[in-house]
């Protein structure tokens, strides 16, 4: 944040500050970037998904829509858990990998796909009251969820090149240990059950509104 007040307050910004912010948030742009380029991809494919496709993601991204209208709190809390739990296991076994700075963008992507994916399939066959069930019952959990994802990428990313520095002969100081790297990602989870708890409460509050025949 500093860096950005810096430059905006230097004046018309320059080549060379755009430069700057790259290199400073290069990861951050990336994951990002995937994040778009998958939510992009999923509202491209859409217009094939069909319902058996919504029910095998169901697992993944909780979207099939038919079950959560008869879903209990405590039920749609696991369900919600389990999903954003896998993708933060495959978070971590990332950064464990010299090809981290590979994998976390495609998951991150994946991340976009799946939420698009759902939101273009419950426009094309329900119209608004598809994008109605999908912004009260299925975004705050999916937004908190992504943006949990991605601050934990940046960890992930970090490490994974650490461990690549390493391989190279370079050794870890104690910051980027698996011990701290472990600790780090446990303050993500504490986000992923908090995104869990909002999509809980929301699928609890306003799925039985709607009705998909």
């Amino acid at each position: 944040m500093k860096t950005l007040l810096s430059v905006s307050t230097a004046g018309t910004p320059t080549s060379k500050h755009f430069r700057y912010l790259f290199k400073r948030y290069t990861v951050d742009i990336l994951l990002i970037s995937a994040l778009l380029v998958g939510l992009i991809s999923g509202a491209v494919c859409a217009g094939n998904a069909d319902k058996l496709l919504i029910s095998r993601l169901d697992f993944l991204f909780t979207s099939d829509f038919h079950a959560r209208c008869d879903q209990t709190i405590l039920y749609s809390f696991i369900a919600s858990l389990t999903a954003n739990f896998l993708f933060f296991v495959c978070n971590i076994l990332c950064g464990l990998s010299l090809w981290g700075i590979v994998g976390v963008p495609f998951l991150i992507a994946f991340k976009g796909f799946g939420i698009s994916l759902t939101g273009g399939y419950l426009y094309k066959y329900y119209h608004f009251g598809g994008i109605g069930f999908f912004l009260l019952v299925m975004l705050g959990g999916y937004v908190i969820s992504a943006l949990a994802l991605i601050c934990q990428g940046k960890y992930t990313v970090q490490f994974s090149k650490n461990l690549f520095a390493r391989h190279k002969g370079n050794s870890l100081s104690a910051s980027q240990s698996i011990y701290a790297y472990i600790i780090s990602n446990s303050f993500i989870l504490i986000a992923l059950a908090i995104s869990s708890m909002i999509d809980a409460l929301c699928n609890t509050l306003f799925a039985g509104i709607f009705n998909f025949l």
